[in-house]
């Protein structure tokens, strides 16, 4: 009978050992998931401010957009988009930043085009689309580009974070960016 005894004992006292653990790694990766979200989003607001001391009209744009203020709260920062530029704030300026605002687009849409969009879909996802909340012009748009495959966001969704440039439509068609 004292060996049952023990052994319950022994038995209770691992369930709140681990209990316990439990509750403490729990706060510990609370603690810790805050502290990265937080130190996320500064780094994001950090980069806005950078971003719109060279580019102050794209960053004006940009805060009139939807992915700066929605009704959801959920917000993109500067790189969400442009994080695999290789220009950065104190760098010196190179020939292709100084490129024509409408030659920059078109280079910009290229490079989404080619990578399928993964800056939008890191945020967005195709399958997670509902189809019964869009209007129905965008279901059968969204519906035609998935039954050919085209699954890059950019190349319909453009001027959705800075204004289009002057005559982006017929180089985009030219150059076989637009439908």
């Amino acid at each position: 009978m004292k060996k049952v005894i023990k052994l319950s004992i022994m038995l209770s006292t691992k369930k709140a050992i681990s209990k316990q653990t439990h509750l403490w790694c729990s706060i510990g990766l609370m603690t810790l998931g805050l502290f990265y979200s937080s130190s996320v989003l500064s780094e994001d607001l950090k980069a806005l401010e950078d971003c719109e001391s060279c580019h102050t009209v794209q960053a004006s744009e940009f805060q009139a957009s939807v992915h700066y203020i929605n009704r959801s709260g959920v917000q993109a920062g500067c790189n969400n988009c442009h994080a695999f530029q290789k220009h950065k704030n104190g760098a010196k300026t190179n020939k292709e930043v100084k490129k024509d605002r409408l030659d920059m687009a078109m280079s910009e849409w290229r490079r989404m085009s080619d990578n399928d969009s993964k800056e939008c879909k890191t945020c967005h996802s195709p399958m997670a689309m509902d189809l019964a909340k869009q209007e129905p012009r965008s279901v059968a748009r969204h519906e035609e580009s998935f039954d050919e495959g085209d699954t890059s966001c950019i190349n319909c969704h453009k001027g959705i974070s800075h204004h289009l440039p002057a005559g982006w439509k017929a180089k985009a068609k030219k150059v076989g960016l637009q439908k």
